[in-house]
């Protein structure tokens, strides 16, 4: 089963550092979104996979996470 998982970010390097790492994970590109917008990355991953992305996108400070 799949879930999605949004972080919001104050700051617009942070959503670059996010994507390059999860690229390097092996995260596919349409498996993740980038909106500048609203600083936000959506991460569309499988349940088993929860725990490593929440790490990453963590890691990189955000403001929330849901």
């Amino acid at each position: 089963m799949y879930k999605t998982i949004t972080a919001t970010y104050t700051d617009k390097t942070a959503l670059t550092n996010v994507a390059d790492e999860l690229v390097n994970k092996d995260i596919p590109r349409e498996n993740f979104f980038v909106n500048e917008e609203v600083s936000q990355v959506k991460v569309m991953m499988p349940e088993s996979a929860e725990s490593e992305i929440i790490d990453i996108l963590k890691r990189h400070h955000p403001t929330e996470v849901h």
